[in-house]
């Protein structure tokens, strides 16, 4: 019998490794040879990112009551690929520096050119210095989120979307998705502000759309088609939950359901719903007066939206009490922390908690301070994996799993670095 969500949280039940995903986007490399890398790339990624059930993984959804606001996120990846990650508290008047994609996996003498000046690098280029502290919650090392929420309550997670396209005006900077994504969270509070900055910024990386609320309750969707920015919002987002493909596509087949205006029955099991269907039928259907709490309605429903057996991680976050509950297939247990108990000033280092450590309940006190090797070895465990099943091709050109992880762990030395001069 398949373990509930909630006995897995609470310790009980098998111990299953059960299992974040991404695919990359088409995109262009000016030389020639970095042409065939990337298609190299790209067939790996489209080829080991399928389901069985339906395409892609990853979920997030809002459930928002008269007294609450809970936003829920599932990453899943394949079970073969681990998924290290670093929870990580970051603070106020924290400089950070743009750098792409391709910045990062170019080869060697190329990367080099990166490690200039900012001063000296040509235009368009982007550098901020937050102006909000904020969580998140890190498979690529401090300062390269996958998702997480600031000190205002605005959160953004990544879900892998196959048919994105990002836009790329040479007339604006360029940012790799994860720093994306920081930099949203260093700088805005409202949804209306992320839906501005995804039309000034330039996005590389993975095919990723995205889900994004704020402290009020307000939500969008923020996709690129066609390398336009597609963002849904209000009466064009009206179910708060998505999952892997275009919102539009998924919006059109939930109309084939019982319950959205079609006749097809939603089925629990075989032949099960798709899992943006089942959500939304779950966030339709609950009723504070009958259902237990919200938080618990929560977390019954990411466990009922994430990809069986490719979990890897569950997170809730709770806006109104500026709260974080998370699980991960190493440690089923149930952890939160609060905002509140961190310090989010300016002055002091960044604090990190390994995502899988051996912990229980409230987790605040295991957090450390950063160091250039607490934040390196995780990264590096997971170049690990990265190379050992989708970046091979990468190696020719002279980027190995150690020149990758050193990379993301350099950037942020160099970063804190210019923070204390």
């Amino acid at each position: 019998m398949r373990d509930s969500f909630m006995d897995l949280l609470r310790g009980r039940g098998a111990r299953r490794r059960l299992p974040w995903g991404f695919r990359l986007e088409s995109f262009r490399m000016e030389r020639i040879d970095m042409k065939k890398l990337a298609f190299g790339i790209i067939f790996i990624f489209f080829g080991l990112s399928s389901l069985a059930e339906e395409p892609g993984n990853c979920s997030t959804f809002m459930l928002k009551t008269n007294s609450v606001i809970l936003v829920g996120h599932n990453l899943d990846e394949s079970p073969e690929l681990h998924i290290p990650g670093l929870i990580c508290i970051n603070k106020r008047n924290e400089y950070r520096e743009g750098i792409t994609w391709y910045e990062l996996i170019a080869d060697p003498p190329d990367f080099k050119k990166t490690l200039i000046p900012f001063e000296e690098k040509p235009e368009p280029k982007i550098s901020w210095t937050s102006k909000y502290g904020s969580v998140t919650f890190n498979s690529e090392g401090l300062d390269f989120p996958d998702g997480g929420m600031n000190e205002k309550g605005l959160s953004v997670f990544e879900m892998s979307m196959g048919d994105t396209k990002h836009k790329n005006d040479e007339s604006l900077p360029t940012l790799f998705i994860c720093l994306w994504i920081q930099y949203q969270l260093d700088n805005c509070a409202t949804v209306d502000e992320v839906i501005q900055n995804a039309e000034n910024i330039n996005q590389q990386g993975w095919a990723w759309h995205y889900f994004v609320t704020d402290k009020t309750g307000d939500y969008a969707i923020i996709e690129y088609i066609d390398g336009r920015v597609i963002a849904y919002k209000n009466e064009n987002a009206r179910f708060p939950i998505l999952c892997n493909l275009q919102y539009s596509k998924e919006l059109d087949q939930l109309k084939k359901y019982q319950g959205f205006g079609g006749e097809v029955k939603i089925k629990k099991y075989l032949p099960r719903a798709p899992r943006f269907v089942r959500g939304a039928k779950l966030l339709k259907e609950f009723d504070p007066t009958i259902n237990t709490s919200a938080e618990e309605y929560a977390l019954q429903l990411l466990d009922e939206i994430k990809v069986k057996r490719w979990n890897k991680w569950g997170i809730l976050a709770d806006v109104t009490n500026m709260k974080f509950c998370f699980h991960t297939y190493r440690n089923r247990k149930l952890r939160f922390f609060y905002f509140k108990d961190f310090d989010f000033t300016d002055g002091g280092p960044a604090q990190i908690l390994d995502i899988h450590a051996d912990a229980s309940g409230d987790v605040a006190s295991d957090f450390v301070d950063y160091s250039y090797e607490k934040n390196y070895e995780p990264t590096m465990e997971r170049a690990k994996y990265l190379f050992k099943k989708r970046f091979k091709g990468l190696i020719d050109n002279g980027v190995t799993a150690q020149v990758y992880a050193k990379r993301f762990a350099d950037y942020s030395e160099r970063m804190r670095s210019k923070n204390m001069k």
